[in-house]
């Protein structure tokens, strides 16, 4: 360095330099840079030929993705150090989409300036940013400056500013995609177009991304070519395609390449669309259009393609340009004259085409393209073919209007043939005589290779072996266009290969012999088939829709076809009921010959001449035909009564919420013919029964999997939830409670929000619902055509979910409305539910629905509505006595984790029409008289010791509920429920004033000592709950005052007295008196279940309160069974008995022996006794043995059945295996099947018990019992049904718990007593069944049937100790067999392993 005399100067420049080599940070180039040294080198070259002594400028040009600016950082790192300053401007997009500006060539500019004057150290003057105060300063140092990625001519404007003040030798390089003739304006003295890789490169730069190596595993060679292929030779897409491969196997290989064909990698695409975007419009419109018909424009000369360009409308001049322009932006080029295209940005084209194309119905994508010749087939197999086609709903291009065809097939054509999913090419003798035929071919070849389209040959009276190899008269008229056209000899081998390919595909052979109307359909059903088509769009993400799909179908198949079958969809709303119908008919509708789906009907119907339409529709669809004209509805009516009984047809009437939409559209199953189905999709059930339908399916809801995997591809557009939202996921998913319309309304809205907004919607949702879904819900509640019936769902909505049937009846009844009729009415439309235990419920959303249109009709003004739920609306109305007369119910709970709130009773002063109170930690200060004279239910859960009745008019109150209060004395009320009110001592002696008390209930009442002796003389009283009353030791004998008495529940008491004016009660249903452990040992034990006779005359009120019409229950506290005789003699409609005993069971000589006649009962001791028991009426063994299941033989050798539990197709086979050896036996002989069948045990015994121990099967559970008795009579005694067995006894010795039948009663049981039976039975169980037969009747064989369930799919090889394996299933006369171990009499053994196949 040589200094100067200014010395100041030379420090400087010291110091610049010193910068500049410390300031020698090398750009990230790329992980493996295979082929870019020798493309920089390549720069450097070029860079060393400049012969200009002035600052070089070069352009690094290519398509997106092929390297450009990898290049230039590796050239970057070579050669910056000799220069003093030295900048890289990356790729501007980003400082453009950041920046207010948007200016690129402004914001490329400042970075410059504000780049070099940080490196000069000096300021801007006067705000100009280029500044001649620091650019001179810039004269004559050498730059080397790199600015990435320009694309427009604004930026390139900055170049001509920029570089004239460098030294000479500086270098600015740039990259573009674009080659823009600015570029020699703007001083580039050379465009370097990058280089494609070549094989070797390709393969290296892939095997490094996808097996970290240099070199590729031998074994995917194969597929490693395929993969560049794919790419080809594009570095963005090999390192993507690459990456994407890695760690995974060939198998997986292949499906993964085979999903780039037609998804390519969306990283890649995105960077690729960007270069198309950026062209001009008509420049992307050629481009689109280039690319979606790529196969038959790519290879072709810029001629041939302007021509074909300006029959689909472009202007000749506009198009040359327009290429042109596609040139410079790197996305097609000419190589030897031929216009070449990445495959890449053919797909992408390709797609973007199809999605910013907007076809109207008529010139939406077709379904077949019909090629063929049309002298030979237009005017007879085609015609009929094609109307075939239409008459099954395909729509098909033909070339009816002759198109004009120029030196190549017609751009309409070619974008037909390109918007075809399938091709029919009929191949006639002449077919190949026509160049436009052959051109056809070669272009539906070229789809059908791209997996685009599919195809289906038609051989018209030739043979495919003529088309395969061009022979006969097929062959000869190929031979005869080449010679007439000498001209088409350079496409005779590109047709010849199209030939033979199409030749070697399945197909069609239509011989001239044959009924073309038999070849006519099969061809349409194969197409059909092909298409596999869809009429109906379904769901975006049909989650759990074909599970239900198969449950439906199965529904159908089980349908006579000789008859039409109706079938209801029933469901509330949201459930997806029509998504399910549009499956079920995406799945069956090629099945019959015309269809129809009426969307929306219950819209439609109240639109304009709604029935009109819809009648019109119908048949319109159904016959293809607008020629039928309906006038008015009851016209409708006769011509759809006439004409849709003529073809056997598929309707589905979507969303019907009247009975006249039924009776105009689909009145009887008259209207239609033999095989056809009408599927009705309908909120309410009654309307379905209406209409007698054959099928009823009720909607599934989803399971938890289901739920959120819907919610997810809505929320996240994946199966599953993000990881960080996976909480708050379960929570919404929850909210929704299974709805999939909630689930997917709600999941959209949430799509891309944070967490917190999450939160933060989630938190409203549970005040205010999701406007959406609750318009669809409302529909349900608009439909209700009663006023009462949907104040009845409010106050369901708002007060009563979780209650008792049975008590919100009463209430309602109370307020004046008919409850009965009304609940059932809700439950038909799917609003409510009643659960087995008699509870109301009502999905979540419906309740928040309800609430919605009480809030939403004065949202500001809570204290004007008719209800009020809200913990904070009440409590604020409340405590600012703001009550009006509009208020009818309130609830006000608040959580029981802080202090009990005090308000003044004076805040109910104006709430003249309330009739429905709810308090939970609640104290209430003042005057009582201030409650409404119209209040029929107060509850009050909590309620003060302090409380007093004094003032309160308590005249229209129907119940009381003072559950887990503190009450120590409690006064008189209708119905009372004041459960677990542990300080209550005693009760009001006015309680007899109560005349229509329905229920008392003093459960958990634990300080309760005595009732007072005027509680007995409530005649209206159903139901006493004393459960838990642990002080309470005696029922007084005036408890038979009480002569509505129906249930007497007292657990847990000190009672240990039964009064025997309890069982001379002629109402009593249900008895229990068990589990108190301070019970002396001289009370018996346990339950006395019994069944009433049908002559037991039970008021309907008081079947209808308990459910409970025909079963007697008795509990008694754990004795022996003394004073068993005395119970019975009081039960004069005794007719079964189950007994709980401690170690033995003794029945006594009280007992009538020829009722408990016992045989072989190990701990049993049976006397004889001269009682009666008297037996209720009984017709046969209806629904548990029916008639057939009797039979009589010549010898008097009879089998009876008794099913124990639900009849299942086991049970079936095993009935008519019974029935069929009794038909073909010896004489004399007893023959039952044995384990003959995979899922049952058989277990037989001589005479009249079967013994045996509950065997352990794995992977089945006992599903029912079949009990088989083989008996004979006199010939002079033949018994009636309901005389051949007297008493049945199910014992089971190891728990103790024998049950007693009379035989008359066996009729009458239901499937879920004798679930109860087999429920008690478990595996080691020694249980032992007794026939006590009727007068004249000797049992000769008693054998029973385990029958077990769907095995859990595992198998066992070795079985644990006491376990049964198939081995172990042995049955037969005299034999038990359990765990393995053979009991005595073991005559033979038959073995049989179970098979794993379901009942």
């Amino acid at each position: 360095m040589v200094f100067s005399r200014d010395e100041s100067k030379d420090t400087e420049r010291i110091v610049g330099h010193v910068t500049s080599l410390l300031d020698s940070t090398d750009l990230f180039v790329a992980e493996h840079p295979v082929g870019v040294n020798s493309r920089v080198q390549d720069l450097i070259q070029i860079i060393n030929n400049q012969k200009s002594k002035g600052v070089h400028r070069i352009a690094i040009w290519g398509m997106a993705g092929i390297g450009k600016t990898t290049i230039a950082k590796a050239l970057y790192n070579q050669i910056s150090c000799n220069f003093e300053v030295r900048k890289f401007v990356p790729d501007i997009k980003q400082r453009i989409e950041n920046s207010k500006r948007t200016d690129p060539g402004r914001i490329l500019q400042q970075e410059i300036d504000d780049f070099f004057k940080e490196k000069l150290k000096t300021k801007v003057s006067n705000g100009n940013p280029i500044s001649l105060e620091w650019w001179e300063r810039l004269f004559g140092t050498k730059v080397f400056l790199v600015l990435d990625n320009v694309r427009s001519e604004r930026e390139l404007e900055v170049l001509s500013l920029i570089g004239e003040g460098f030294a000479p030798g500086s270098i600015i390089i740039l990259t573009t995609r674009t080659k823009h003739d600015q570029l020699r304006e703007v001083g580039v003295n050379h465009i370097y177009k990058v280089k494609e890789m070549d094989y070797n490169e390709c393969v290296e730069l892939f095997s490094w991304t996808a097996f970290n190596k240099a070199t590729p595993e031998r074994s995917f060679a194969g597929l490693i070519d395929y993969a560049v292929e794919y790419c080809e030779r594009l570095p963005l897409a090999l390192v993507a395609v690459g990456s994407a491969l890695s760690e995974k196997s060939i198998e997986e290989w292949k499906t993964v390449l085979d999903s780039f064909t037609r998804f390519p990698l969306q990283d890649v695409c995105q960077i690729l669309k960007e270069s198309i975007d950026s062209v001009g419009y008509e420049e992307k419109n050629i481009f689109l259009e280039l690319a979606y018909l790529s196969h038959l424009f790519i290879g072709t000369d810029l001629n041939d393609i302007s021509q074909t360009l300006q029959e689909a409308g472009h202007n000749a001049a506009l198009i040359a340009k327009a290429i042109k322009g596609l040139e410079d932006h790197s996305l097609v080029w000419f190589k030897e004259d031929k216009l070449c295209m990445h495959r890449l940005l053919q797909h992408i084209g390709s797609e973007m085409y199809l999605k910013e194309s907007s076809f109207e119905p008529q010139q939406r994508p077709y379904d077949v393209f019909l090629s063929f010749r049309g002298k030979e087939t237009r005017s007879k197999f085609l015609s009929h073919l094609h109307a075939s086609l239409q008459n099954a709903g395909i729509y098909v291009f033909k070339d009816d209007d002759g198109i004009p065809r120029g030196k190549n097939v017609s751009f309409s054509l070619m974008k037909a043939i390109r918007e075809s999913k399938t091709s029919i090419i009929i191949l006639s003798p002449n077919y190949a005589y026509s160049k436009w035929c052959l051109q056809e071919l070669e272009d539906i070849i070229q789809c059908y290779k791209n997996k685009t389209q599919k195809l289906l040959p038609v051989f018209y009276h030739i043979d495919p072996s003529e088309v395969r190899n061009q022979t006969g008269k097929f062959g000869q008229a190929f031979e005869n266009l080449i010679k007439r056209s000498p001209k088409l000899k350079g496409k005779e081998q590109s047709w010849r290969k199209a030939l033979h390919e199409v030749g070697c595909i399945a197909g069609f052979v239509i011989r001239k012999s044959r009924n073309e109307n038999e070849d006519i359909k099969k061809i349409v059903e194969d197409v059909t088939h092909m298409l596999d088509m869809k009429e109906l769009f379904v769901a975006s993400h049909p989650v759990g829709v074909e599970s239900r799909v198969e449950e439906v179908i199965e529904l159908l198949k089980n349908n006579q076809p000789r008859n039409p079958l109706l079938l209801g969809i029933w469901g509330m709303g949201g459930s997806g009921k029509t998504t399910l119908a549009k499956a079920v008919y995406n799945n069956i509708f090629r099945e019959f010959d015309g269809r129809c789906f009426l969307l929306n009907i219950r819209e439609a119907w109240d639109q304009d001449n709604g029935s009109l339409h819809l009648q019109q529709q119908l048949i319109s669809t159904i016959y293809k035909t607008t020629k039928i004209k309906i006038e008015n509805t009851e016209s409708g009516k006769s011509i759809l009564e006439k004409r849709l009984c003529q073809k056997k047809i598929l309707v589905v009437l979507d969303d019907v919420d009247k009975l006249e939409q039924l009776n105009s559209l689909a009145a009887s199953h008259r209207w239609f013919c033999p095989g056809s189905t009408i599927i009705i999709t309908t909120r309410d059930e009654h309307l379905l029964r209406c209409h007698r339908v054959d099928k009823l399916y009720s909607m599934k809801e989803l399971n938890d999997n289901e739920s959120i995997e819907l919610f997810s591809w809505h929320a996240f557009k994946e199966p599953c939830p993000n990881e960080e939202f996976d909480l708050v996921a379960n929570e919404v998913v929850s909210y929704c409670e299974r709805l999939p319309l909630a689930l997917e309304v709600i999941g959209s809205y949430l799509f891309n929000r944070e967490v917190y907004e999450w939160r933060s919607v989630l938190k409203k949702l549970k005040t205010i619902p999701n406007n959406d879904v609750h318009k669809k819900l409302k529909l349900s509640f608009d439909g209700l055509s009663d006023d009462r019936d949907r104040e009845i769902f409010l106050d369901v909505a708002f007060f009563f979910i979780g209650m008792d049937k049975n008590d919100v009846v009463d209430i309602l009844n109370g307020c004046g409305h008919s409850a009965e009729i009304g609940i059932n009415v809700l439950m038909e439309r799917c609003l409510i539910t009643v659960d087995t235990k008699r509870k109301l419920g009502m999905h979540g959303l419906l309740r928040d629905m309800g609430r919605e249109i009480i809030r939403e009709c004065l949202p500001m003004k809570p204290e004007k509505r008719s209800r009020l739920w809200n913990p904070e609306e009440a409590l604020n109305v409340l405590s600012k006595d703001m009550g009006t007369k509009a208020i009818e119910g309130l609830a006000l709970n608040l959580p029981k984790s802080v202090n009990p709130t005090q308000l003044k009773t004076e805040a109910f002063k104006e709430m003249k029409r309330l009739r429905l109170l709810q308090f939970a930690n609640v104290q209430l200060v003042g005057d009582f008289k201030y409650l409404s004279t119209d209040l029929r239910w107060l509850c009050w859960h909590g309620c003060p010791s302090e409380y007093t009745t004094a003032n309160f008019d308590q005249a229209n109150l129907v119940a009381i509920d003072f559950k887990y209060s503190t009450l120590k004395l409690l006064w008189k009320k209708d119905q009372l429920i004041l459960k677990y009110c542990p300080k209550l001592t005693s009760v009001s002696h006015t309680i007899q004033h109560l005349k229509q008390v329905l229920l008392i209930n003093l459960k958990g009442c634990s300080g309760l000592r005595v009732l007072p002796r005027s509680v007995y003389k409530l005649k209206s009283l159903k139901t006493l709950i004393l459960s838990g009353c642990s002080l309470i030791d005696k029922l007084e004998e005036d408890i038979e005052q009480m002569e509505s008495l129906a249930t007497l529940m007292a657990d847990k008491t000190a009672i240990t007295q039964v009064p025997h004016a309890l069982l001379r009660l002629k109402s009593i249903v249900y008895i229990s008196l068990c589990d108190f452990e301070g019970l002396s040992h001289n009370v018996f034990p346990s339950i006395i279940w019994s069944w009433t006779s049908p002559t037991n005359n039970l008021s309907s009120q008081v079947q209808t309160f308990l459910d409970l019409s025909n079963l007697v229950s008795l509990t008694v506290p754990n004795s022996n069974s003394q004073g068993l005789s005395s119970i019975i003699r009081e039960l004069p409609q005794v007719q079964s008995v189950k007994l709980g005993c401690g170690s033995q069971l003794q029945i006594t000589e009280d007992i009538n022996s020829e009722t408990f006649n016992v045989t072989n009962c190990d701990d049993m001791i049976v006397t004889s006794s001269a009682s009666n028991v008297s037996k209720g009426s009984t017709s046969s063994f209806a629904g548990c043995c029916s008639e057939h299941y009797i039979i009589e033989s010549e010898n008097s050798l009879n089998p009876i059945l008794i099913q124990m539990g639900m009849k299942c197709s086991v049970t079936e086979v095993l009935t008519g295996n019974i029935f069929q050896n009794f038909s073909a036996r010896v004489s004399g002989d007893c023959l039952l099947p044995g384990n003959h069948h995979p899922n049952w045990l058989t277990f037989c015994g001589i005479d009249s018990s079967v013994a045996f121990d509950v065997p352990q099967v794995n992977g089945r559970k006992l599903k029912t019992m079949l009990l088989c008795i083989v008996y004979s009579s006199s010939p002079n005694n033949v018994p009636s049904e309901d005389h051949i067995i007297k008493n049945l006894f199910i014992i089971n010795h190891t728990k103790t718990t024998p049950y007693i039948y009379d035989g008359d009663t066996l009729a009458s049981l239901r499937d879920e007593e004798w679930q109860k039976v087999i429920s008690n039975l478990e595996a080691g169980d020694k249980v032992q069944i007794v026939v006590v037969a009727g007068l004249g009747i000797t049992v000769k064989k008693t054998a029973v049937y385990l029958i077990y369930g769907e095995p859990v799919d595992q198998t066992t090889e070795q079985q644990a100790e006491g376990d049964v394996s198939g081995d172990d299933m042995v049955a037969d006369a005299n034999l038990t067999v359990h765990g393995g171990v053979e009991k005595k009499s073991l005559n033979s053994v038959r073995k049989r392993k179970f098979q794993g196949q379901g009942v």
